[in-house]
């Protein structure tokens, strides 16, 4: 942490927020960040995060993400690749969360297969930030590292939204 401060981070730590908009966060370990994804629906899932460079996030399949077609509703694959794409535009640097919000206004979700094994993940990574949006592409894959979908994801800047000392709570939609 900054000022000579050795305590390591933790989740609600307003540094952490305000290091999110410098994405100066490799010394903090992932459960901190983790943390920040607490939102019923995310929980309810069981989403994970479980690396930041690229960003990944899993997803357990249970019959919590089952549909009648298979293991993986569409909703919930829409769900995990939504939260892969803000956690990478919140932890990329380019936005200050503590100043602006992340809201998606835009998805392009590709379902290509459903999925075999005990999990999922999203990969995503941001590829274009503009002063109002930024653009993030995101592959699902299961545990045979087969692709079971791709997504596209425009995420808005919000002004004055963002959440000092939450973390991603007020980042990740």
């Amino acid at each position: 942490m900054s000022g000579g401060d050795d305590r390591p981070p933790v989740a609600g730590d307003p540094q952490v927020a305000a290091r999110l908009g410098r994405g100066t966060l490799e010394d903090v370990p992932l459960e901190v960040l983790q943390a920040g994804l607490r939102l019923p629906l995310h929980d309810h899932l069981g989403l994970e995060l479980t690396g930041l460079r690229p960003v990944v996030v899993e997803l357990p399949l249970t019959e919590r993400s089952r549909s009648l077609a298979g293991p993986l509703h569409g909703g919930v694959l829409a769900t995990l690749v939504d939260v892969a794409a803000n956690v990478a535009v919140a932890t990329s640097g380019a936005v200050d969360v503590t100043r602006y919000g992340l809201v998606t206004v835009r998805a392009e979700i590709d379902f290509r297969a459903q999925p075999s094994g005990t999990r999922v993940r999203a990969e995503a990574r941001v590829a274009e930030v503009g002063r109002r949006t930024a653009r993030t592409e995101c592959v699902v894959t299961d545990d045979g590292g087969r692709t079971v979908g791709r997504a596209a994801i425009t995420t808005r800047m919000l002004p004055r939204a963002g959440v000092p000392g939450t973390g991603l709570a007020g980042a990740a939609c």
